[in-house]
């Protein structure tokens, strides 16, 4: 339960005369205080600064309306309003201060715990839901709230009952649920049924497409198995019926040794460029020469460095951050996210890995240069020609041969050139198969590599939006459950707060018929349209009284001429109601309320009401000055408070010049 009270209030160099306001009684708070104040002194502007003070609404008004609170007739550059409060029996403070120059505001708020004084409206968190706008409009009581409690265009009363009751609060959580998801799934493109269809048709297509591709494949090596040793016995068949033939067995031999050396050529070269164009130094000097540079700047900026993400990963497990602030979930996301920016400890190895080959291959072993790798590209393209001569050679044999005559040697050769077409084909798939993903890969693609990638990212696609239609399935419960909630307690409330509002008008009114017929966002009154003056502020302390009666918090209650529009019997009921709405109650009266009104409301408070009197220092009230009585005055240049009873019931002026 949360308790606020006020202490009392400052003014200087507004339209209000400078002043400074107690409302306690020896050191505690008077539960009514009754300030007389006659027409033109100051009671709206007043009000008005106690409530900015209270809800920090004067940092939106336009530079003319801070201008306006200027006293006229002055040319003081500056105003301030200090309003003293009381939150749970712990002091806090807020001081505003109007720049009518510059058509500024600016407020200064202390509080415990705040090491003094601090720039800004800052109540303190515990409390800062108590002074949000909502729940400061039930502090500050006027006819104009009472009006709009029984305006069918207005909602003030399904209003007050939310703030009081703070069912905004449900409000709030519907909210907060939505920006969490809004959040969670800021990132995510696909966020609805038809993709997460899309993306499980696309599963489905790749798993089938693998074991598909995978199956080809345990036939391809099956079959290249197969081919292998058949061209082989054909490839003999044939060299034996050609050494058969006269003068062409042993050059047949020769021919295919060559062959043999030649190829052995073209892989020994092969590899050797291999090697060397994986050093990209030996490829150009430029290269070198950048790399070179790369380890003398990571020297020089001391990298790796000591810090790494390692580091922030272990700081997720500490319950508060290294600067002393507590770690909450949005901060502990940021940290993890941000991590990935630091190096981790295998990254840092990389880089002095790094590091070192560059200076040992390029810096203390640079001396070949991209000469030596034109030298062994040239030499591959001879042991390249030099194969494909072998190859030719030995063709021409086999020719010869079935160029004789020879019709079986040429079923076999005719044979052996089928499988070995057929076995280029099945390597071609083969290496297909087997081969690095490429970034345009379709999933009916026969690279396996790539269909293992995409169903990788398609199953992690898959899995981001199924959670997000949990969590946005999750948010909708949510929502749904708060929105229940919120119908059911306001309807609840109203009728509650109705049937009690009524019991407590019967004796309020006992004179005339007015009952509410319903709550919903006014106040309806049974069997008529509107209500006098007088019955429209008598249902609005009725209604008040028994919101606050039903509340768990406690708040004061100001009011602006209190009893102005009643009767005299309706003065006497409110008057006797009020120390039961309230435990702090602060009225800006005037001496015509007097009557049925302050004598029954002291001793309703058991005799414990602070009486004050301001009325501002002019010509006007010269007299006045003349017969102030002994003690208990208070001046200031522009204005006289007067406390006690006696004063304020002989006070008589009723209108002062402004």
């Amino acid at each position: 339960m949360k308790k606020i009270e006020i202490l009392g209030w400052e003014s200087q160099g507004l339209r209000c005369p400078d002043v400074e306001i107690d409302l306690k009684i020896n050191d505690e708070i008077a539960p009514v205080v009754l300030i007389q104040m006659p027409n033109g002194t100051g009671k709206t502007t007043t009000l008005t600064m106690i409530r900015a003070a209270m809800n920090g609404e004067a940092r939106n008004w336009s530079a003319d309306k801070i201008r306006s609170f200027r006293r006229p007739g002055e040319s003081r550059s500056e105003g301030f309003f200090t309003l003293h409060l009381w939150v749970d029996r712990r002091p806090l403070t807020f001081e505003l201060m109007l720049d009518f120059d510059g058509g500024k505001a600016e407020y200064a708020t202390s509080s415990p715990g705040s090491g003094g004084w601090m720039p800004n409206w800052e109540p303190p968190p515990e409390a800062r839901p108590f002074f949000d706008d909502r729940f400061v409009k039930l502090f500050i009581f006027d006819g104009e709230f009472a009006d709009k409690l029984l305006d069918s265009r207005e909602s003030e009363a399904s209003k007050a009952i939310e703030a009081l009751f703070q069912l905004y609060l449900l409000e709030e959580i519907k909210q907060k649920a939505e920006d969490a998801w809004v959040e969670e799934t800021k990132d995510k493109t696909a966020k609805s049924k038809q993709g997460q269809s899309l993306y499980k048709n696309k599963v489905k297509r790749l798993k089938a497409q693998m074991k598909k591709v995978e199956g080809d494949r345990q036939q391809i090596y099956r079959k290249l198995s197969e081919l292998e040793p058949e061209i082989e016995m054909l490839e003999g068949k044939i060299d034996e019926q050609i050494s058969t033939q006269e003068n062409l067995g042993q050059e047949l031999e020769a021919k295919k040794e060559k062959e043999r050396d030649a190829r052995r050529d073209v892989e020994d070269s092969a590899l050797e460029v291999m090697t060397r164009m994986r050093q990209p130094h030996l490829l150009h000097e430029a290269f070198a020469r950048s790399l070179l540079e790369l380890k003398d700047q990571l020297d020089r900026l001391r990298l790796p460095a000591s810090t790494s993400s390692q580091f922030f990963t272990e700081l997720l497990e500490e319950k508060d951050c290294i600067c002393g602030r507590p770690l909450d979930r949005r901060a502990r996301k940021q940290i993890a996210k941000r991590s990935q920016y630091y190096l981790a400890e295998d990254t840092s190895g990389i880089i002095n890995a790094l590091k070192q080959d560059i200076d040992v291959q390029v810096r203390q072993e640079g001396n070949e240069t991209a000469a030596n790798l034109t030298e062994e590209l040239e030499r591959l393209g001879r042991a390249v020609d030099n194969k494909l001569l072998a190859e030719t050679e030995v063709r021409v044999l086999e020719r010869e041969s079935i160029d004789r005559g020879d019709d079986e040697l040429k079923t076999w050769a005719e044979e052996r050139d089928s499988k070995r077409e057929r076995q280029r084909e099945l390597e071609k798939r083969l290496q297909e198969i087997n081969r690095a993903p490429n970034y345009n890969d379709g999933d009916t693609t026969q690279c396996l590599a790539s269909l293992k990638k995409q169903l990788k990212e398609a199953k992690e696609k898959l899995a981001e939006i199924s959670d997000t239609l949990e969590l946005r399935a999750k948010t909708t419960v949510l929502q749904t459950i708060m929105d229940v909630a919120v119908t059911k307690a306001r309807a609840n409330l109203q009728e509650a707060i109705r049937v009690s509002c009524n019991q407590r008008l019967k004796k309020v009114l006992s004179r005339e018929y007015v009952r509410i017929k319903k709550i919903d966002r006014c106040l309806q009154l049974r069997d008529q349209e509107g209500a006098s003056v007088g019955q429209t502020l008598s249902v609005g302390y009725v209604f008040l009284a028994t919101l606050l009666d039903r509340g768990r918090h406690q708040f004061p209650l100001i009011v602006d001429s209190p009893a102005n529009p009643l009767d005299l019997e309706v003065r006497r009921e409110i008057a006797r109601l009020i120390p039961d709405l309230c435990e702090q109650f602060v009225a800006f009266t005037i001496s015509s309320e007097r009557a049925g009104f302050t004598e029954d409301l002291d001793a309703s408070s058991g005799k414990r009401t602070k009486f004050l009197t301001l009325f501002r220092r002019s010509a006007s009230t010269e007299a006045l000055m003349r017969s102030l009585p002994h003690s208990g005055v208070t001046q200031t240049s522009n204005g006289v408070l007067v406390e006690g009873k006696d004063y304020f019931d002989s006070f008589d002026l009723e209108k002062v010049e402004d």
